[in-house]
């Protein structure tokens, strides 16, 4: 059986449905190879998932989303193979929580001129230690204020919306840093979402590439084929990573299963195996510049 993986999936401690445990538990009936926990701004979930992944047999590698801007243009960054305990890095992902809670009070003032009653409490009996605006769409739902958390989002939430609240994102490039000193590498998530028309994209990527950006993920579920060749050809022209992933946040949220199947899509392991041998590499090349830089000293 050719071995899958999903490198992009979220879990109670950002959006997600299952705990780290649980999804490591599907992952492993669904007999993945491989996969990335890649919770939004979070590293809280890494240590049960990797722990959970020893147990399993399912091969876990770090990973994160978080959100940003360049140019006006909201991106998300995944971020692979880091050190998820790096001081610098747990730093600055303190910050955007921080700005995600600013965030959420400011929704909830709105919320309440609007005469709706939600209290931090309940936000958080659904969302854990991460509330974000999909808790708050589930909550509306369970109010009867919204059909559904679509609606919820149409109705309050959306840009546009009297709920709404700008969410304060840092630089690209600023993200790309900070995963590169945590020795990992930074992908470009889904890139059509930030341009559906793709027209845009060449120029963003160059731009990112120069800013230390490693790959690009290719295969994505709203990803045509048409989208994964431009793609394809973009990574080539710029000697970029592949990645690939559902972005499974749970069945009753996620079209495509954990991992994909025949009728969705599949992500091959050789993606993994090139990350990791990009890793290995920018590792020994550490590792050499402070051999040498030690000499110099010496």
């Amino acid at each position: 059986m050719t071995p899958y993986i999903d490198l992009h999936t979220h879990s109670t401690c950002s959006d997600g449905l299952l705990t780290p445990t649980a999804l490591l538990s599907l992952a492993a009936r669904r007999e993945l190879a491989a996969i990335a926990l890649t919770d939004h701004d979070t590293v809280s979930g890494l240590p049960e998932a990797l722990a959970h992944g020893i147990i399993t047999g399912v091969e876990v590698i770090t990973g994160i989303e978080i959100s940003s801007e360049l140019d006006g243009m909201s991106l998300h960054v995944l971020g692979y193979g880091f050190n998820h305990e790096h001081p610098e890095f747990l730093s600055f992902l303190a910050k955007l929580q921080q700005a995600r809670h600013n965030r959420n009070q400011g929704i909830l003032e709105r919320l309440h001129a609007l005469n709706i009653s939600m209290t931090n409490e309940e936000l958080t009996r659904i969302a854990g230690d991460q509330i974000g605006r999909p808790h708050f769409a589930r909550l509306l739902t369970q109010k009867g204020l919204a059909k559904n958390t679509q609606d919820a989002f149409s109705r309050y939430l959306k840009r546009g919306c009297p709920a709404f609240v700008e969410h304060t994102k840092p630089r690209a490039n600023e993200v790309i840093r900070y995963i590169d000193n945590a020795n990992g590498l930074a992908v470009l998530a889904h890139p059509a979402y930030s341009d559906p028309t793709l027209e845009k994209i060449p120029a963003l990527v160059a731009k990112l590439k120069d800013f230390g950006l490693a790959g690009l993920e290719t295969i994505y579920p709203t990803h045509s084929k048409k989208v994964y060749r431009f793609l394809e050809s973009l990574a080539a022209q710029h000697e970029l990573l592949h990645s690939g992933g559902t972005d499974y946040h749970g069945d009753k949220h996620s079209v495509t299963p954990l991992g994909g199947n025949t009728k969705t899509i599949r992500v091959p392991l050789q993606f993994l195996q090139d990350i990791k041998q990009r890793l290995a590499a920018n590792s020994m090349a550490r590792t050499n510049s402070h051999q040498h830089s030690d000499t110099q000293q010496a």
